[in-house]
């Protein structure tokens, strides 16, 4: 089973890596923006992060569905598909009069996300031979890595200039400018009709489950243990989770195959990720509203101080790439985390600060630790998956990275809901607001200093060598 050949293979590399440069360049503007947003709509910090977990919540749960619908019916046209429904659902982002209206467009944007973050790499592997594949999706990181890191500073200037609608006009925009190329480039057909059954009852299942999981894990703070919703999340998760499981282990063509985390290195990278990027979207959701409503900063200011964050993720990713295939990945994983958790705590006791510099040093340390750790972290995961397996090891590992950024904007958004409980307004700021910023960092380095501890002792010395997949 498979797509039809590509038309042109490098051609069909750069439109995905183009694709992912215009995805990540657009979803990281939007983290400048939210203070405006929270202005215009009169909501605080806390409730401004549904703007941003509606998106993550919605990819998150329909990620491993999407992976395998893309797999039945295409992975270009599904790819396609999500990018032209992203940027629909971007022109209602920038319509929206309502704060409950953003929400749901940008639960759109999620659903197209999840299609596009699920045909991405089965379409770069199918560009190259599989002895370039690794060259292959390490190519679609940068793409992704240099969108983070102009992002910020574009987002920022269109805020300051048109008002943070235009960032989803942009966005619209671009989406469009990456989708006409794909027409032309992307396979549309397949080459064969021998498809598996779809599961329809686990992906039914993953989606109720990772809904309530996400909900009781983002909310339950803001509910409150004890409410209706959040004992009902609770009971959901517990149902669903061994029901899940039986399914399947005993589906031929399950949506997630169980048997993978049998193996210590596979979880231990699934895990080691998950908390990378927990300890990575704290910072990412609270500094905005620290250095806008705490420091004063203007929207330009804001997007420099988080691109720095980006441009170390890019700078240190590659190269640590390359290395982990000659030494290993466990150092550099480790290694890696040690260096995120010090940029951390680094901005944590030295907050509050002044201008643009310090914080931006720290960010870039702390992308430089995630920089030197996702690559070989990746290439460990990936690898200790049969190759019959890959395209569903790819969904565990975007599933990891899209988990752990709702987890991690829910912990910094439930420390500010803790400083904003006494009925602040928005825009406004307190020496209990610092605080809670300085928690929550703390609360990120230590995330990234356990992802470190697990990548280390959760590989043999040497793994994640380049190897082909077994």
């Amino acid at each position: 089973m498979s797509d039809a050949p590509a038309r042109d293979p490098r051609a069909l590399l750069a439109v995905v890596v183009f694709g992912a440069f215009l995805s990540s360049l657009t979803s990281s503007v939007i983290n400048v923006a939210l203070p405006d947003i929270a202005r215009d709509f009169h909501v605080d910090p806390s409730q401004a992060s549904w703007f941003v977990l509606s998106f993550l919540l919605a990819v998150t749960v329909l990620l491993l569905p999407a992976g395998r619908v893309s797999d039945l019916l295409g992975h270009g046209r599904m790819y396609l598909l999500g990018m032209t429904v992203f940027g629909v659902g971007s022109a209602a982002c920038a319509l929206a009069p309502t704060a409950t209206w953003l929400i749901v467009a940008r639960i759109v944007q999620g659903v197209a996300s999840s299609l596009v973050m699920a045909t991405s790499p089965a379409l770069m592997t199918m560009a190259l031979p599989p002895e370039r594949r690794g060259f292959a999706l390490g190519l679609m990181s940068t793409g992704t890595y240099v969108g983070l890191t102009i992002g910020p500073p574009i987002g920022g200037s269109l805020v300051a200039m048109l008002g943070w609608r235009s960032i989803f006009w942009a966005s619209m925009l671009f989406s469009l400018i990456a989708t006409l190329p794909g027409f032309k480039v992307l396979p549309l057909a397949r080459s064969d009709r021998d498809k598996p059954r779809f599961d329809l009852l686990g992906s039914v299942l993953t989606a109720v489950g990772t809904l309530a999981f996400l909900l009781l894990s983002t909310r339950g703070l803001a509910w409150g243990w004890r409410s209706p919703a959040t004992i009902g999340c609770a009971l959901v998760s517990i149902v669903v989770l061994p029901v899940f499981v039986v399914v399947e282990m005993r589906h031929t063509a399950p949506t997630l195959d169980l048997r993978l985390f049998r193996s210590v290195v596979f979880s231990s990278a699934t895990l080691s990720a998950l908390l990378n990027y927990i300890a990575l979207f704290i910072p990412l959701f609270t500094i905005p509203f620290a250095l806008r409503d705490g420091q004063g900063m203007s929207p330009p200011q804001v997007g420099k101080v988080l691109s720095a964050l980006a441009a170390g993720m890019t700078l240190f990713s590659w190269g640590s790439g390359w290395l982990s295939d000659r030494i290993g990945s466990r150092g550099l994983a480790a290694g890696g985390m040690v260096v995120l958790a010090a940029g951390a705590a680094g901005l944590s006791l030295s907050w509050p600060t002044s201008g643009v510099l310090a914080p931006a040093a720290w960010l870039f340390l702390c992308g430089a630790g995630t920089g030197v750790f996702i690559s070989p972290n990746s290439s460990t995961l990936m690898g200790a998956a049969p190759r019959e397996r890959q395209g569903i090891a790819g969904g565990v590992m975007a599933l990891a990275r899209n988990l752990g950024m709702s987890l991690g904007v829910a912990l910094g958004s439930g420390l500010f809901a803790a400083a904003f409980a006494a009925g602040h307004k928005p825009g406004q700021w307190s020496a209990a607001a610092d605080q809670s910023l300085r928690t929550a960092l703390m609360l990120s380095a230590g995330a990234a200093l356990l992802s470190g501890l697990v990548a280390f002792a959760g590989r043999p010395s040497g793994a994640g060598r380049s190897n082909p997949a077994r």
